[in-house]
């Protein structure tokens, strides 16, 4: 609680801008941005293709053990989300990982596919998986959240960071 009042003088004072939750990326020639609420998590790698055409995002949370991944990057075709998803889907569907407990489905803002891993390799690793999928403006998007030990008291951190993913135009 001190830490917010701290940072909103800081805001009024200095004119400092502070998101304390949603975090922000964009092609930097798009006049939108994905928006994800990445508090707690750790940007391990973050970046831009030299065409500015592709961002990638990789980050983790030390203290959820959940990792994410977040590709923007412009279409091979135009489509929808769950175009989006479906050619995401059939590349990933090819990977030598066993995906058990598929489901498919739609939120407002995206299109979802969510998979489990019971094992790999001759071991437990209990892994869930989730994409959720979006378009904007010719740009597909695909968010990637995992994670090895899941349970099904991790669902509501999942679905927390699913509900904060939207779309801001500028």
């Amino acid at each position: 609680m001190k830490k917010r009042i701290i940072l909103t003088l800081l805001t009024l004072i200095f004119g400092i801008s502070i998101s304390f939750c949603q975090n922000s990326y964009k092609i930097p020639s798009e006049d939108w941005s994905l928006e994800i609420d990445l508090e707690g998590f750790k940007i391990e790698k973050e970046g831009l293709s030299p065409d500015e055409s592709v961002f990638q995002l990789a980050a983790s949370s030390p203290k959820e053990k959940i990792s994410l991944s977040l590709f923007i990057e412009k279409a091979n075709s135009k489509g929808d989300k769950i175009e989006c998803r479906d050619f995401y889907w059939n590349k990933a569907k090819k990977s030598p990982l066993a995906k058990e407990n598929i489901k498919q489905y739609e939120t407002d803002n995206s299109a979802v596919i969510e998979h489990d891993t019971k094992e790999f390799n001759g071991q437990t690793v209990d892994f869930h998986s989730m994409n959720a999928y979006l378009t904007q403006n010719g740009y597909w998007i695909d968010v990637h959240i995992s994670k090895i030990g899941y349970t099904k008291k991790d669902q509501k951190t999942f679905e927390k960071l699913l509900e904060s993913i939207t779309i801001k135009l500028k």
